[in-house]
């Protein structure tokens, strides 16, 4: 909704630029017909409009007591007399003919909380410079576990002009909502310098430009490449010859005259090589002062790879490493302040569009009363006044730029291991930012189309394996009926011949369920036949 990014690079190319720059935290009605504030991020175009307590210690300022947005505007959009005062030196950056200054001032003022621990673990505020409800908790019977008096800050906000205030209400933060961004900071003597990437390129840069100067006038004023000619040789074309180093011609006739050469140009002076090597050790120096190289910029080198010169550019990134970890510490004492105004602006029931890390975006309600069944009460879903968060920030390549290097390091996969193309395919193609790139990973990733002769072939294959495997055991099957036979012989025992039978047919690999059940079958076959021959014969069984 705000644009944040705007802000960070303008604070970021100041810093970069001249050592420091600065992005703001306000409020807003989300719309016209709404009660409802937003959180926005804003940029401050002219970082020389701010101006923060210096006796703050902290590297984000994040302890500043005291903190002014100023801006120029025309007398006659203010009422007369607010900016009446007088004259002498202390009104000059107030009054500027017809511009008036007004700033919009925040300051912390201390505040002193009551806290109470209740029975169930639950911190309350029962009173600060605002409210003070001890005396009906204490009325209700509600007796805190403990109390504890903190030391808190509010942040109030002014806006004024140089002899009165027009607006002052509080600010829902704890921080003046200014966030610095610096470049590159040292204290001398108690007192910060901050500077940016140019400041000890200046003087190379003034070699610079005053040996390319020189060369170019050098050039300039020199006269252009002359005609050495006999005055009898121009002849009636005099005026052609006039023009030669004006025009074009496509022909230059002169006259010949026995024993004079033809006409012939003359070099003029040359640029001095002097200027011309000056330029470039100015040039280099000026690299060198920055700590960016052409090279680590992408300038073409001695290296070829992509990986060469991705390796060139991360070195490039170490001479200027601090202006990026400040940018970081800068965003993560924002996230903070967000962190800490999140839960005194979004404390209604509403809906909001929230980016995820891919980019994509979402509408959740939140603070939504819900009725809890188990519980018989009314809650909050979304609740963002719940918990206590921490802010952790990585600089690093954005979502997009990761697609892109995803699909980089996937594409090389596939050159070393071909076979895994089939499968990467479908994930390179959702990475790209073509348009449509999903409805391709979509038809990558869908299943071939069925083809009726593999189908049948597949087919051929699993019986012949089947009948394979069938024949196999049938052979094994035919080869132990002799050993049944004489199973049946040895024992009389009905339980016996069922467990010498089961170890036999696992010894030979017999798990076709109806094999199994056959071969019982044939051993109770013969015990029957057994049996009649016996009881006809009158033979003894043997044992």
């Amino acid at each position: 909704v705000s644009n944040a990014k705007t802000a960070y690079d303008t604070a970021f190319d100041h810093a970069v630029g001249h050592g420091f720059g600065y992005w703001r935290i306000i409020t807003e009605m989300s719309d016209d017909d709404s009660f409802d504030q937003d959180i926005k991020i804003k940029r401050i175009n002219n970082s020389f409009r701010v101006y923060l307590d210096p006796s703050a210690e902290e590297v984000t300022k994040k302890d500043a007591m005291w903190g002014f947005v100023t801006s120029m505007v025309d007398k006659e959009d203010y009422p007369e007399g607010s900016w009446e005062a007088g004259t002498g030196e202390d009104n000059q950056l107030w009054i500027d003919g017809e511009k008036v200054r007004i700033a919009e001032y925040f300051r912390r003022v201390p505040i002193k909380t009551t806290l109470w621990l209740m029975e169930d673990g639950k911190t309350i505020k029962v009173k600060d410079d605002d409210m003070d409800i001890t005396d009906e908790l204490t009325e209700k019977g509600v007796v805190p576990k403990k109390t504890r008096e903190v030391d808190s800050y509010k942040v109030e906000w002014f806006k004024l002009s140089i002899n009165k205030i027009h607006e002052r209400e509080d600010f829902p933060s704890k921080y003046i909502p200014i966030i610095p961004c610096y470049g590159k900071v040292l204290n001398v003597l108690g007192k910060d310098i901050y500077r940016g990437v140019i400041r000890y390129a200046k003087d190379p840069q003034r070699i610079y430009n005053y040996t390319r100067t020189a060369s170019v006038e050098q050039v300039a004023l020199a006269p252009k490449a002359p005609w050495v000619i006999e005055q009898d040789q121009l002849g009636t074309h005099k005026k052609m010859w006039e023009t030669a180093n004006t025009q074009n011609h496509a022909v230059l006739p002169y006259k010949n005259k026995p024993g004079v050469p033809p006409p012939q140009r003359q070099m003029p002076p040359q640029p001095s090589a002097g200027w011309l090597s000056e330029s470039a050790i100015s040039d280099q120096d000026i690299d060198a002062s920055s700590g960016m190289y052409k090279s680590s910029l992408g300038a073409p080198s001695n290296e070829r790879s992509g990986k060469a010169i991705n390796a060139r550019k991360v070195e490039g990134d170490v001479g200027v490493y601090h202006y990026h970890d400040n940018r970081a510490i800068s965003l993560q004492h924002s996230y903070e302040i967000l962190v800490d105004m999140i839960p005194r602006i979004y404390d209604t029931e509403r809906l909001v569009r929230i980016k995820k890390f891919d980019d994509q975006e979402e509408m959740i309600e939140i603070n939504q009363q819900m009725f809890d069944n188990q519980t018989g009460q009314w809650v909050k879903m979304y609740d963002l006044s719940m918990g206590k968060y921490d802010v952790t920030v990585d600089i690093g390549a954005s979502y997009g730029t990761q697609r892109q290097m995803a699909s980089e390091s996937m594409m090389e996969l596939i050159q070393y291991a071909p076979q895994t193309a089939e499968k990467v395919m479908p994930i390179i193609a959702k990475n790209l930012d073509w348009p449509g790139a999903d409805e391709i990973a979509e038809v990558l990733a869908a299943p071939p189309p069925i083809n009726p002769q593999q189908v049948q072939q597949k087919i051929q294959e699993a019986v012949s394996q089947a009948l394979q495997n069938q024949g196999d055991q049938i052979k094994k099957f035919e080869a132990m009926t002799k050993r049944i036979k004489t199973l049946s012989d040895v024992y009389t025992d009905d339980d016996k011949i069922q467990i010498e039978l089961l170890k036999l047919l696992d010894e030979n690999g017999i798990d076709d369920e109806e094999l199994r059940s056959r071969a019982v079958e044939i051993v109770n076959q013969m015990k029957d036949q057994q049996s009649t021959m016996e009881s006809q014969s009158g033979a003894t069984p043997q044992q």
